[in-house]
């Protein structure tokens, strides 16, 4: 269908003003789903002769090349035209999540999404705080971020009532039992989320190598290794995946303690039980790795985590960009490092 005259402008304008609509949005620049959407309400082949002409001339030198800016700048393949899809997508569901390499196939690849080390399996969501992005080792290490600060607070309390003696703490039993119960519960959650993320991320491996490669060229069992996460053990994923995917294997040293020992206080957190550990696992109480889970073992847990992630960094070249979540977790984590350093010296 041809459209003429007045037509035409009331679509030229209105298709501007969803392309900018959706570019507000993605800057998180849209303080409400009623705003998003108002742009879409009008009905602009209604409007006064005038001010449509006005209206025209605006898009036309001015919201268009606006418009083709910001896609130059933020995407490598953003149209007006696929503006107003998403527009429309959006205008469905109001929020969006969408798999980062399923909207660059549908929309465009984003400017700068690699350098910033962002995994490609990332979801990108879009809503009133604007485009951002989720993938696991995210929720993860924030999780930890918080997880660590807690035990650092609780240490931090408890380090109040180190000089008195045990009358004095007798008086202070609750609140002292309070902070304990604190400390505990945070150093099971860092335990279990420095596995957590250690295990996402060399998932996460696997399958952006499954992704980009041909591995067809690969042995079945090599193939099996990669695909099936659930059933790889997590001394498989971290000593073979590096050597698939690269090419170099992780030293024995970099990982002893988290195969060996920390693993074992996990496995007692993620499958407690009075019954000990089979034989052919160490055939250790579980119960008493349950119930002594120290700061120690908390703070070389994640430090060693911490050097198989870089470790494995490494292997990918000096070009390669930091995760983007890596730089947090390691200042978080290093205040913690400080403190178990200092217990050692008291």
């Amino acid at each position: 269908m041809i459209l003429k005259g007045r037509d035409r402008e009331a679509v030229l304008i209105r298709n501007a003003n969803l392309a900018c609509a959706v570019g507000k949005l993605l800057l998180g620049e849209m303080s409400s789903w009623q705003e998003f959407l108002e742009p879409d309400t009008i009905d602009y082949a209604k409007l006064p002769r005038k001010q449509l002409k006005s209206r025209k001339y605006d898009v036309q030198t001015n919201l268009q090349n606006r418009i083709d800016r910001f896609c130059d700048l933020n995407f490598h393949k953003m149209t007006r035209t696929k503006l107003i899809s998403l527009y429309e997508e959006l205008k469905a569901h109001r929020t969006l999540e969408i798999p980062y390499l399923e909207f660059c196939e549908k929309y465009s690849p984003i400017t700068g999404f690699y350098e910033k080390g962002f995994p490609e399996y990332s979801t990108v969501c879009i809503s009133l705080w604007g485009l951002q992005y989720r993938f696991p080792e995210h929720d993860f290490s924030n999780d930890m971020v918080i997880a660590i600060n807690q035990v650092n607070k609780a240490e931090e309390e408890l380090e109040s009532y180190q000089k008195r003696n045990h009358k004095q703490l007798l008086k202070n039993q609750t609140e002292i039992a309070d902070i304990v119960r604190k400390t505990e519960s945070a150093k099971r959650q860092v335990m279990q989320l420095a596995f957590s993320l250690l295990e996402c991320y060399l998932n996460g491996l696997a399958w952006s190598y499954c992704q980009k490669e041909n591995i067809s060229t690969l042995s079945n069992r090599k193939i099996n290794t990669l695909k099936d996460t659930f059933n790889v053990s997590l001394r498989d994923k971290i000593q073979k995946y590096p050597t698939i995917i690269f090419g170099k294997k992780i030293k024995e040293n970099s990982c002893n303690f988290v195969l060996d020992k920390a693993k074992q206080f996990r496995d007692s957190l993620m499958h407690p039980s009075p019954f000990s550990a089979p034989e052919k696992f160490g055939g250790y109480d579980k119960l008493e790795k349950l119930f002594n889970l120290d700061i120690e073992t908390i703070s070389k847990t994640i430090s060693d985590i911490i050097d198989i992630i870089e470790e494995i960094e490494a292997m990918k070249g000096k070009n390669s960009p930091v995760p983007i979540w890596l730089p947090k977790i390691k200042e978080t984590a290093k205040k913690l490092f400080q403190r178990v350093t200092k217990d050692r010296t008291l």
